[in-house]
């Protein structure tokens, strides 16, 4: 679980590297030498005169889900997906669904989870979370992409859909499957 955890967050240190890449190393060493000066550790914002617009994504094929979880045991939990007239019922990792029940109620620990560190992260370095899609299933694992902005550049990055269900809820970000999965695999309940 721990492993699990840790590469999740070392692979998003890795696309930090990405988008940063167009930062130069003054801008940043200036930067952090002023983040550990500061006595309290604040955030201080990097003032960017240029504001660029939210990227479209293509939804053609997508509806809006709307994510809630419906029991925890101790390591695994069962977690719904509405979207539309379909229900989806998938099982996650009991840590992630308690990331996603703490986003869903807005509640933030006495200490920070990994989900909580990134979106922190993120909103610190102007990247925004567009969206999540959950686009298939293979092998009975369901599929999904985090789509992040920084600036003028998107990228779509491979994600477990439970894990970028954490991390867009906390950015208030919307989630979307699949239309035809969800018919394939959701009980309709219209």
């Amino acid at each position: 679980m721990k492993e699990k955890v840790l590469v999740l967050f070392l692979a998003f240190i890795a696309i930090l590297l990405v988008l940063l890449k167009n930062i130069s190393l003054p801008k940043f060493t200036n930067f952090y030498e002023e983040l550990v000066t500061q006595a309290n550790f604040t955030v201080i914002s990097i003032n960017e005169s240029h504001e660029y617009p939210l990227a479209q994504i293509p939804l053609e094929g997508f509806i809006q889900a709307n994510i809630s979880v419906d029991a925890i045991l101790i390591d695994r939990a069962r977690v719904s997906l509405k979207a539309g007239c379909y229900l989806i019922e998938a099982t996650t990792d009991a840590c992630v669904a308690n990331a996603i029940n703490k986003a869903i109620e807005e509640k933030v620990d006495f200490r920070p989870t990994v989900y909580d560190v990134i979106n922190d992260i993120f909103r610190n370095l102007g990247i925004k979370v567009l969206a999540v899609r959950i686009t298939e299933i293979r092998e009975n694992t369901f599929i999904g992409q985090l789509i992040i902005q920084q600036k003028d550049r998107v990228l779509v990055l491979d994600i477990r859909p439970s894990d970028a269900t954490a991390i867009a809820l906390r950015a208030k970000a919307p989630i979307y499957i699949n239309e035809t999965l969800a018919k394939e695999m959701g009980k309709n309940i219209c």
